[in-house]
């Protein structure tokens, strides 16, 4: 009995670190909690004598894709609520369209509707290089969702559900990160668009909304992304690269002892999409990126125990509104 139990704490700590990292690139801490949300201690779980590997072959491109695909439908995207706070003197905020507003509306005359893909990718861009440069606020929050764990059997499956209550922020958790006009906050959670070559781009249309324009990105797919030369790195700041995942899974005290070697993990961003509602004169009204993930172990060692081909799937939202400038 202890020594199942403590296969599915092993497993159910490995796959819970693994998911953490695509929630938040910043410190990863690694704890147990019961249903009251009291702290397990498992320091007398004789993890202290297990020695750390060192065959740690990263980012392994031959790893075979498990199976079972992992759902791709994304949770129902909340309603955006609107803001009661009225705009600080000097501030004007972006109205969002009303209800009703036919989105074939012709924009206001005298403004172009960019229609190619430099052209909306530019428009887009001038907009992030304007708050950048300290000409807007706005409320920026943060989520994830998983929807797929495929990590054991279905005792394996809950516990490691459990566990990632841990580390996920639910819509209900996520809090609003109040971001002033010109402010540091302001300018540095939104991400600037460096991209130049477009090719990366797998699709970018631009439709009128009432009188806006609905712009919408979509990226083509990328696995594991590393600092140098990711391309999804020059459009959004919200990714988990591999050496934050490498650091962690080799010098983190709580994980090196239990993992004992690992190779084949990837995380997989597919389609990443950027959707902005924008003004004609460039002023943005809402910005809402998806990212839909995919996350593999090809291989583990925990505690003298190898699994293989694991996976599970996740959603990050990340939504900017109420913008002032």
């Amino acid at each position: 009995m202890k020594k199942n139990a403590l296969r599915v704490l092993a497993l159910a700590l490995v796959a819970s670190m693994l998911f953490a990292f695509a929630s938040c690139t910043q410190e990863i801490h690694v704890r147990f909690v019961d249903k009251d949300g009291n702290d397990i201690d498992i320091s007398g779980l004789g993890f202290s004598s297990v020695q750390t590997g060192t065959d740690t072959q990263p980012n392994n491109p031959a790893l075979q894709q498990p199976s079972q695909e992992a759902t791709t439908a994304a949770s129902q995207q909340p309603s955006q609520e609107a803001t009661t706070a009225a705009p600080q003197q000097g501030e004007t905020t972006t109205a969002a369209p009303q209800q009703g507003d036919a989105t074939t509306a012709a924009p206001q005359q005298g403004n172009k509707m960019p229609a190619t893909t430099k052209e909306i990718t530019d428009f887009y861009k001038k907009g992030v290089d304007d708050i950048k440069a300290g000409k807007a606020g706005y409320i920026k929050k943060e989520w994830q969702n998983v929807d797929a764990v495929n990590i054991g059997g279905s005792l394996v499956n809950s516990a490691v559900t459990g566990v990632l209550g841990s580390f996920m922020t639910t819509e209900d958790e996520a809090g609003e990160q109040d971001c002033a006009k010109g402010s540091d906050e302001a300018k540095n959670r939104i991400a600037a668009w460096t991209l130049t070559d477009l090719s990366k781009v797998k699709s970018a249309t631009c439709v009128a909304d009432g009188s806006n324009y609905k712009i919408t990105i979509i990226m083509h797919d990328e696995d594991t992304p590393k600092k140098q030369g990711s391309v999804l790195g020059q459009v959004t700041g919200a990714l988990l690269y591999w050496e934050d995942i490498e650091t962690t899974l080799t010098t983190d005290p709580t994980v090196t002892k239990i993992l004992t070697g690992f190779s084949g993990i990837h995380v997989i961003y597919k389609g990443y999409k950027i959707e902005a509602t924008m003004t004609p004169d460039g002023k943005f009204i809402s910005i809402d990126h998806t990212a839909d993930v995919d996350i593999i172990i090809g291989e583990a060692k925990i505690i003298g125990i190898s699994i293989k081909d694991k996976s599970g799937h996740m959603w990050n939202y990340c939504k900017f509104y109420n913008f002032k400038y």
